[in-house]
């Protein structure tokens, strides 16, 4: 499942004519949101922290703010600096399995949609 995650990104990503449903799509702002940071920045992915709420809305916010004009951008969140990586990697295979799952998501900039990962219970 891990693989079909990221190339589910990936595709997001680079097929042209997607239409994908815009969520949170009434969020203007490209102000980040004071509960997110970003921790660190790579040429295709951003690794942000949102301790607050956790609702599409604010990922979308928070992903604009990271993502800026860089395209391609996938703005990746999690709930803690301890359970994000350090560095983000060049891409987003650089993503490890557990990464991905600890995650709340990733926002797909090209798109305009933020994909939640969802936890298998």
């Amino acid at each position: 499942m891990f693989r079909y995650v990221l190339a589910a990104v990936a595709g997001l990503m680079t097929v042209p004519g997607l239409q994908a449903q815009e969520v949170a799509q009434q969020t203007v702002s490209a102000e980040m949101p004071p509960q997110c940071a970003v921790v660190d920045n790579s040429r295709i992915v951003s690794v942000v922290v949102c301790e607050g709420p956790r609702d599409e809305a604010a990922f979308a916010e928070a992903g604009r703010a990271a993502c800026g004009v860089r395209r391609p951008c996938g703005a990746w969140f999690w709930p803690s600096r301890e359970a994000a990586p350090e560095t983000a990697p060049a891409n987003h295979d650089g993503l490890t399995q557990a990464q991905v799952v600890s995650s709340y998501g990733v926002w797909v900039a090209e798109r305009g949609l933020f994909v939640r990962i969802e936890r298998a219970e």
